[in-house]
């Protein structure tokens, strides 16, 4: 996976955006994936099949959370969070894991199907029902260092300020979840985290 901004689709935060004119507007800075994440969707949302080709089309990795049944031939990655049960044992699949606790980095580290760890919350956010205690940059550069080289991402209330100490931790991207659906105008908030991200 390339290093940047790890954007997550979020359902219903991106409910009416069409990914196709999404990704017209970005005028080619992309993310350098996007993880479709809908909770409370049971089958495959609506903008499940334009998001995976709207991606493909550039060319950026397309990850489903959660959903091992949404995996199809056309679906670069799956992300797991702590209950999700075991990683696939698909070799060819990339495998990232949700992680909060030093424990937690050291167990995915150690996981051979794992490919990337998520850590987090960095900050306060209000993405997620009954969030963590935000974590912090200290405890960020502890999980980098003992990913044993996997990529991280850090995720959990970042914006353009904080991306700096995002990349000087080590970490391989950073999520963006509030800072791109809660703006209002989401294609020039990613664009703006993108640059921001390349020119570090």
């Amino acid at each position: 996976m390339k290093r940047g901004i790890y954007l997550i689709w979020d359902l219903p935060l991106a409910d009416t955006v069409s990914p196709e004119e999404f990704f017209v507007a970005l005028q080619g800075d992309y993310p350098c994936a996007v993880q479709l994440r809908a909770k409370h969707s049971r089958t495959k949302p609506p903008v499940f099949e334009s998001l995976k080709s709207a991606c493909s089309a550039r060319k950026i990795m397309f990850v489903v959370n959660d959903r091992v049944d949404w995996l199809d031939p056309d679906v670069d990655g799956l992300h797991l969070g702590q209950t999700d049960g075991e990683a696939p044992t698909d070799p060819s699949l990339f495998v990232g894991r949700s992680t909060h606790q030093l424990e937690q980095v050291r167990d995915a580290a150690r996981d051979d199907r794992i490919s990337l760890l998520g850590f987090g919350p960095i900050r306060t956010t209000q993405s997620k029902r009954n969030p963590l205690p935000p974590r912090g940059f200290e405890l960020l550069v502890q999980a980098v260092a003992q990913a044993q080289q996997k990529p991280v991402v850090a995720i959990g209330g970042l914006t353009a300020d904080d991306l700096k100490s995002v990349h000087h931790a080590g970490a391989h991207a950073a999520a963006g979840i509030g800072a791109v659906w809660a703006s209002p105008d989401p294609v020039e908030a990613l664009r703006s985290l993108v640059r921001c991200w390349n020119n570090l």
